[in-house]
């Protein structure tokens, strides 16, 4: 009993002494300045980080404004590009067609009849420049009345004066040429690619120049050819200016429709032959044109008097402004020659009929090579013909080989 009694006191004294260290121990807990600290830091880590928060959306708006803002600048810039682009293909779609054309008629003395607008494809590239001459060769490939000048970047290079708004110079066909103008662009200097020429007396620096004049419709009218001779040195150095030469002048007119009316070419003697009179003229070849629909009459007179070339030139072409026939009549009656043209399903010439006193006297046939690896585009053979219209004797112009007729049999022989 008494051990019982012992017991229960005991655990009496422990539970109210557990009791009592409870409430203590919260107490405590509460009064620890430490822990207070603590509690506190968590407080100011949730303000750190709202500010944080903050940072990061102010960074990322600033990233996406910058972004917004260069993609904008380069749009900007790929517009400004594009209208740079258009322009310049602009300026050169108006600038190179009166250039070319300017080049075309001081170099050669072919007639040229009509040109044609430079085209372009799409917004930044440039076309073909197109022409039609009366060529008087008739021996030629392809159509050569019908010529081309490719304007591709690798063809041609152009340096253009954004500014005034003017092509400075232009390098084609391993020809570059450099240009002035003056106020209203209505004369425009071509100054041509140098060369040293051999004299007797020496070596000299020599550059064609050509002063070409425009018409109120930007058609050449007038050019004048001069060459600068300068002293060339051992080096092969431009040296002193020695004279200005002038060469050739030529004078242009025009149908309304821009077609060439007149073409008169005067030719001045070379100084080098020991001429005194800077401007004596030597030769002076004028062509007078006329029209019947297609067909074009060119009357050719020269000065002084040429028997084998005055006269009347005939071109016909046909519905497609492809030469049908060319005839010559000279002046005095006697000289008659016609060609007749033949073309195939590409529209070039297969054939040349060369016809006399009513007859065919000799043909030439082109043939062309299609392959792309071929050694050789086309190759010719001329054909003779007796006055029985047959054709006794052949030879192929690209292997030198011939071959003839047996007059009985009208059998071939071999190629030899």
């Amino acid at each position: 009993m008494l051990r019982k009694i012992t017991t229960f006191l005991a655990m009496f004294i422990f539970f109210a002494a557990h009791a009592q260290f409870e409430p203590d121990s919260v107490q405590n807990v509460n009064a620890n300045e430490e822990l207070l600290v603590e509690h506190d830091s968590i407080v100011h880590v949730n303000d750190s980080i709202a500010e944080i928060d903050s940072a990061l959306i102010l960074r990322e708006q600033f990233i996406r404004d910058s972004l917004l803002a260069r993609a904008k600048f380069v749009q900007d810039s790929l517009l400004a590009r594009a209208k740079f682009v258009k322009d310049s293909v602009n300026l050169l779609q108006n600038e190179l067609p009166r250039l070319i054309t300017a080049i075309l008629k001081s170099e050669n003395e072919e007639i040229i009849l009509s040109t044609n607008d430079v085209e372009t494809i799409g917004d930044s590239l440039l076309g073909n420049f197109t022409y039609r001459i009366l060529a008087q060769n008739m021996s030629s490939p392809y159509a050569p009345w019908r010529s081309k000048i490719i304007l591709s970047e690798n063809e041609i290079k152009v340096d253009v004066d954004t500014t005034n708004k003017v092509v400075n110079k232009l390098k084609m066909k391993k020809k570059s040429y450099l240009f002035n103008y003056n106020k209203g662009a209505k004369i425009v200097q071509i100054k041509g690619k140098s060369t040293i020429i051999r004299k007797r007396t020496g070596n000299f620096y020599k550059i064609p120049i050509d002063s070409v004049f425009f018409d109120e419709n930007n058609r050449v009218k007038l050019i004048k050819s001069y060459v600068h001779y300068f002293e060339a040195t051992k080096q092969y150095k431009k040296g002193a200016s020695l004279y200005l030469d002038i060469i050739k002048v030529k004078k242009f007119k025009y149908f309304n429709d821009g077609i060439l009316s007149y073409y008169q070419v005067v030719t001045y003697c070379d100084r080098w032959d020991g001429r005194d009179d800077a401007n004596e003229q030597c030769n002076k070849v004028t062509y007078s044109v006329k029209r019947d629909g297609k067909t074009f009459f060119i009357k050719k007179h020269n000065e002084p008097e040429n028997k084998y070339s005055d006269g009347t030139l005939v071109f016909e072409f046909d519905d497609n402004f492809d030469l049908k026939r060319i005839e010559f009549k000279g002046a005095d009656k006697n000289l008659s020659r016609t060609c007749l043209v033949e073309l195939n399903e590409d529209r070039n010439v297969v054939k040349y009929s060369y016809i006399k006193e009513g007859m065919v006297k000799r043909t030439l046939d082109i043939i062309y090579n299609n392959d792309p690896n071929a050694d050789y585009k086309y190759e010719t053979i001329t054909s003779h013909f007796k006055r029985d219209r047959v054709c006794h004797f052949q030879k192929n112009n690209r292997t030198g080989k011939t071959r003839q007729r047996h007059p009985l049999t009208l059998k071939w022989s071999e190629w030899k």
